[in-house]
């Protein structure tokens, strides 16, 4: 609230005027603002440019700590088929419902992010070894494996992941997801449904 003078009588002041602003809207929408640009707009998982901010934010943690994480890069098989065939508002309504459950298997500490069309990715931290990543990620795979009610429609997907881990695969950002989707290649040409760790060297 601001208030000024308006009148004085023999150097005293008289009357003020009162003025209220509520910055409430305004920064409710700076909010928004700001959560749109780092989320995505279908599933509300971090984008493209806040998971690689916190991919490196990551990595300099594990690097100070001597810490291993895993970086999974996740591909929904078939996507584009159901996206062509039931209409794009079907294909948001999946995604939606792989998005919870993407991030329903990976634990708390983890970031889930959508890098765009039907790419996931997710961060695990501090992870003690090849068996912790390959438990999650076996369970999204169960997850994404089952159907999805979106409105008459009873939809069966699958999903193909490929796995890196830092230090083992990669010491930077772009290494670690070069290796993690050359694994997810992998595992989409093996059959789809499946996991695949990075190859060494």
């Amino acid at each position: 609230m601001a208030t000024s003078p308006t009148e004085w009588v023999c150097g005293r002041i008289e009357h003020y005027v009162g003025v209220i602003n509520d910055i409430t809207e305004a920064k409710q929408a700076a909010e928004f603002i700001r959560h749109r640009a780092y989320h995505d707009p279908i599933t509300d998982l971090p984008n493209r440019s806040l998971f690689m901010d916190r991919l490196h934010q990551e990595i300099v943690r594990a690097r100070r700590n001597k810490l291993a994480m895993a970086l999974l890069f996740i591909d929904l098989d078939h996507f584009k088929e159901i996206n062509d065939e039931f209409g794009h508002d079907v294909g948001d309504d999946l995604l939606r419902i792989a998005a919870i459950r993407l991030t329903a298997s990976a634990r708390e500490s983890d970031t889930v992010a959508r890098l765009g069309g039907d790419e996931f990715t997710a961060i695990l931290n501090d992870i003690n070894g090849k068996e912790d990543a390959a438990r999650v990620a076996q369970k999204m795979l169960d997850e994404i494996c089952r159907p999805f009610e979106i409105g008459p429609h009873e939809l069966v997907i699958s999903a193909s992941i490929g796995i890196a881990i830092y230090p083992t695969d990669g010491e930077g950002a772009a290494s670690l997801l070069k290796a993690a989707d050359g694994a997810m290649y992998r595992a989409k040409r093996g059959g789809r449904n499946a996991f695949s760790f990075a190859a060494i060297g």
